[in-house]
């Protein structure tokens, strides 16, 4: 079975959120899309290991941020690759809050915005289906085009975490020469040799530093 034939389906790149007694928590996804139209309700998938995922059951409330293409590469690095029982994710990245819910939300790396209340789930293996009625949305910025998942994997070189649901392990014995991000996955094997990158370059997926890459082996 060929299973990047699931890249063949369309995604986004989210940041998924919540919050449960004023403290804000958050992922990324790349599967949120809309069910039905009256009442307008999106449904998204998000890993049972993912903390978001327990607090969302808690508070029975979601938040959508479909980021834009030109998005700040540390956010899908801070939300993505990480966990929130280790780190705060918002004291890097602050959030604006929803008029509505008061959820977190990011207006400035996002083509649209979405708060929720969840009305169903359904559990699916790995990952638990929320579905939520829109109880808000705005286009936060018009001129943005939204980050999709062939974009962030062809144009930004990026990989799926390991929760995602589109996450394949990679074939060691396809790997050359190459550097790669400890961190999110990412492979630098571009023209200019990675001795030569400055030392102020960072990862282009999750903004870590060059000291956080490891060489590949010819194989």
């Amino acid at each position: 079975m060929n299973k990047s034939a699931l890249h063949k389906l369309s995604y986004g790149i989210y940041v998924l959120t919540t919050k449960v007694n004023d403290t804000p928590f958050g992922c990324i996804i790349n599967t949120a899309f809309q069910i039905t139209s009256d009442p307008p309700q999106i449904a998204i998938s998000c890993n049972r290991d993912n903390y978001t995922h327990d607090k969302i059951e808690e508070s029975k409330l979601f938040a959508v941020s479909a980021l834009a293409e030109d998005s700040d590469a540390e956010i899908i690095g801070t939300f993505g690759y990480n966990s929130g029982k280790d780190m705060d994710k918002f004291a890097k990245h602050p959030a604006a809050t929803g008029k509505t819910l008061g959820l977190p939300l990011f207006p400035a790396e996002s083509a649209a915005l979405f708060e929720c209340r969840v009305t169903n789930q359904v559990e699916v293996g790995t990952h638990t289906i929320f579905i939520g009625e829109i109880v808000d949305c705005d286009v936060s910025r018009a001129d943005a085009d939204e980050m999709t998942y062939r974009y962030y994997h062809d144009i930004r070189k990026g990989k799926a975490p390991k929760n995602a649901p589109t996450f394949i392990a990679e074939d060691e014995t396809d790997i050359k020469s190459s550097w790669k991000c400890s961190v999110c996955g990412y492979v630098y094997n571009e023209d200019l040799p990675f001795d030569e990158l400055g030392e102020e370059w960072v990862c282009p997926v999750c903004g870590a530093p060059k000291k956080l890459f490891t060489k590949q082996l010819n194989l």
